[in-house]
């Protein structure tokens, strides 16, 4: 598939469900548990979904008011609805569209850039394989109750949606979204028209399953032990092709910008601030990591670094503090987010080395910056 043309994607997804729906038995009526049963969700998903049922012509604020979600939530990056609030929109948009298979052409008629984070990554990603591990890694802030564990020990490696709650816990629409959404946008981010070798559900089967093969592009199956993507180490191992789409490269261009206004040092050290500042996309800023990309140990790259009168602790934090303020420019990423692709184990770490940094929070800092850009 091309991605240049997304408008064309999204025309031909809208066209799809109008066709697939003209095909469905009169008054046929769409039932079935929307969501996870447990958890809080990051506001992104459902702006993404929204977004989705808004291109393929249904009605957003009958969908919020169905659901008891106000405009000014689903807009704030912030914000973390209940998993019962997120059932019920999907619910009300079932019932909108009376298409059985939504939850395929929602993921379809999802822009990129909806998933701004995933996409961002995927973008940045050096293969496909590690566009789907940043995915698995960053998806708990999204939604806490699921998670997208990954085995790469054999060939085809697995992909897998899972509740804590156990198999039963994850819905079938809810897998079909994750995994169309997640196919879709990370052959996007990376340029990358990969096959999947098949995908398989744990629920029963639908009455039609063309959607599905035609979505996937494979054979799906159903009433199998896992909800499972099985994609094969060939194009797993797929390189990249750098594709920063729309505003994603314009971020990225920005952090570039940031670090060449930092006051400049020996070579060295302009290397090193470079090598944090890529990897502050998602990746691993780890010491031995960025010292691996420099050809050197950390323990060897520490010492010379010292010896210009710098340490590595020191650039991380500058590239890391130059960075944060950038991102929380962004309405639309959220906090969690910017801990997240800033290499943080949780929010509250990063909340103490903002403060440590600006004296201020990350919360008061995105106020002071919504302030200003609104009297610009």
């Amino acid at each position: 598939m091309e991605y240049a043309n997304t408008a064309i994607w999204f025309l031909a997804a809208g066209d799809r469900l109008l066709a697939f729906r003209a095909k469905l038995p009169p008054g046929e009526v769409v039932s079935a548990p929307m969501w996870t049963r447990s958890g809080t969700v990051l506001t992104v998903s459902s702006r993404a979904m929204v977004a989705a049922c808004e291109r393929l012509g249904l009605d957003a604020e009958v969908l919020l008011s169905a659901a008891g979600i106000s405009r000014e939530t689903l807009e704030d990056p912030d914000a973390r609805l209940e998993a019962s609030s997120v059932s019920a929109l999907w619910t009300k948009a079932y019932q909108l569209s009376g298409d059985p298979v939504l939850s395929l052409h929602a993921a379809e008629a999802c822009p990129i850039g909806a998933y701004k984070v995933i996409d961002y990554m995927a973008a940045n990603a050096g293969t496909v394989g590690e566009a789907f591990r940043y995915a698995s890694r960053y998806f708990w802030l999204i939604n806490t109750a699921i998670s997208l564990p990954i085995d790469e020990t054999g060939d085809p490696v697995t992909f897998d949606v899972v509740d804590g709650s156990g198999p039963a816990g994850v819905s079938r629409p809810y897998a079909e979204y994750c995994f169309a959404a997640f196919l879709l946008h990370v052959r996007a981010g990376t340029g990358v028209n990969f096959p999947v070798r098949r995908v398989t559900f744990v629920h029963p089967s639908p009455p039609d399953t063309t959607e599905h093969e035609r979505v996937f592009g494979c054979p799906v199956q159903f009433e199998a032990t896992h909800t499972r993507m099985f994609i094969d180490r060939v194009a797993w191992d797929t390189p990249g092709t750098g594709a920063h789409p729309g505003v994603l490269q314009l971020l990225a261009d920005h952090a570039d910008l940031l670090l060449q206004k930092l006051p400049r040092g020996p070579d060295l050290v302009e290397r090193t601030r470079k090598a944090i500042g890529e990897r502050l996309r998602g990746g691993d800023s780890s010491l031995e990591s960025v010292a691996r990309e420099l050809g050197t140990s950390g323990r060897s790259l520490q010492r010379h670094l010292g010896e210009l009168g710098f340490t590595y602790n020191a650039l991380a934090d500058e590239v890391r503090a130059a960075t944060a303020q950038l991102y929380l420019q962004q309405p639309d990423i959220a906090i969690a987010e910017i801990a997240y692709l800033l290499g943080f184990a949780d929010p509250t770490t990063f909340n103490r080395a903002f403060k440590r940094w600006t004296g201020s929070t990350p919360a008061r800092a995105r106020g002071t910056a919504r302030r200003t850009a609104a009297g610009a």
